[in-house]
């Protein structure tokens, strides 16, 4: 067994490439997706670090994020750490994570955020919040930018890592900041899967390719005649499915445009679709 062990969930690539970087700078590790069955086998007693790498999703933490931590058992000497990657407004999601780790009794030493490119124009949002000029974010140079940024940052995150770096996670605002938390916890509230459905729509530049399917990791969709459903309402609002489509035939509601789409470059459809086999 590896003595480091950085386990990822990931919807549209950043999360798996910081996870990838972090892991190649480190020594006796192994990388592994959260939504693998055999996941929490790779942990035992001679287990020096554990790692969650991860988007951050609604100011949250994705659905697969918080079952996986829920199911966890940390070595009494582990180092844990966190690195919660965000598309430019991670909200207070440092405080959702301390709240779920405190109902498990997992003592987190540090946490890190890195800022990738936004992947979503924010569908659950009310119209009047979504991002509806989103394509305009997503130019070649802007990629490039955040990518370089991404470096220097895992630079950083694998110096405290090596280092056994301790933080202290946010703590509740207090003073004027306190108007930003509650409106922090009515998007946590919206975040839980029983409160919002994101509704996908399909365009008829389908061309059946299956692409959709194969990234959903929830199993949300079907291929029926070569054209996509989603048959029901388990999503972990990663848009993996809008943001793969060659043909950029997804959409959601107020959104449909086809002026771009996307996803880490170096990360694949199959790397997406690999994190359940």
């Amino acid at each position: 067994m590896s003595k480091n062990i950085i386990y990822y969930f990931t919807g549209t690539g950043n999360s798996l490439a910081v996870a990838r970087s972090i892991s190649l700078a480190m020594t006796d590790v192994v990388l592994i997706p959260m939504l693998n069955e055999d996941a929490l086998t790779y942990i035992d007693t001679h287990t020096e670090s554990i790692g969650l790498i991860y988007p951050i999703h609604v100011n949250a933490l994705p659905h697969a994020v918080i079952h996986f931590i829920q199911k966890i058992h940390l070595p009494s000497k582990a180092y844990f750490y966190v690195v919660a990657t965000h598309g430019g407004i991670p909200g207070m999601s440092g405080l959702y994570l301390n709240k779920i780790l405190k109902k498990q009794g997992i003592d987190l030493k540090t946490y890190y955020e890195i800022e990738m490119l936004n992947n979503t124009p924010k569908g659950i949002a009310p119209k009047f919040l979504m991002r509806l000029n989103w394509e305009q974010e997503i130019t070649p140079e802007k990629v490039d930018h955040k990518l370089s940024a991404m470096k220097i940052e895992v630079e950083n995150i694998v110096k405290g890592i090596t280092d056994k770096e301790e933080t202290t996670l946010q703590k509740p605002p207090s003073g004027t900041r306190i108007m930003m938390y509650w409106m922090m916890q009515i998007m946590w509230l919206i975040s839980n899967p029983s409160k919002y459905k994101l509704q996908f729509l399909v365009d008829d530049s389908c061309n059946g390719c299956g692409i959709c399917e194969q990234v959903c990791v929830t199993k949300r969709i079907k291929m029926n005649e070569d054209k996509p459903e989603w048959v029901h309402d388990h999503c972990n609002f990663c848009y993996a499915c809008f943001n793969y489509c060659p043909k950029e035939a997804i959409g959601v509601k107020y959104y449909t445009k086809k002026l771009g789409r996307y996803h880490h470059p170096d990360i694949s459809a199959q790397d997406i679709a690999a994190q359940i086999k």
